[in-house]
């Protein structure tokens, strides 16, 4: 099992599931906050877009958010992404420019945290 620590949630991979869940660590606000993107992921994965890791199952109230756990991204893979395709189509995929951002699920790289 590893964890990962972000401002509004926190990450629990254990085996192939991502498990996420609202920070509580910092203060009210961020715990909030973790819920709010949990919903957004939520929503935004049943547009069913190829461009974001699909979300497997999600609490009401953005409680607890289950997704499968992609590969993490070289430098390399990183650097060849062309984000503006991310953003680009039906609508903009909300994700941040950052390499923990993105992951490989079934050999393409996706958006696996767009609830900010």
């Amino acid at each position: 099992m590893k964890v990962a620590n972000g401002c509004t949630r926190k990450v629990f991979l254990i085996g192939k599931y991502a498990i996420k869940i609202p920070q509580i660590s910092y203060q009210w606000r961020h715990f909030l906050l973790g819920l709010l993107a949990n919903m957004q992921e939520k929503h935004f994965s049943d547009m069913k877009d190829d461009r974001m890791c699909p979300v497997l199952f999600a609490a009401w109230g953005g409680w607890i958010l289950i997704m499968p756990r992609c590969e993490e991204l070289s430098n390399c893979q990183y650097h060849s992404i062309n984000i503006s395709e991310f953003w680009e189509g039906q609508f903009k995929v909300p994700v941040e420019q950052k390499q923990s951002s993105f992951g490989i699920y079934k050999g393409k790289i996706v958006a696996i945290d767009y609830g900010s």
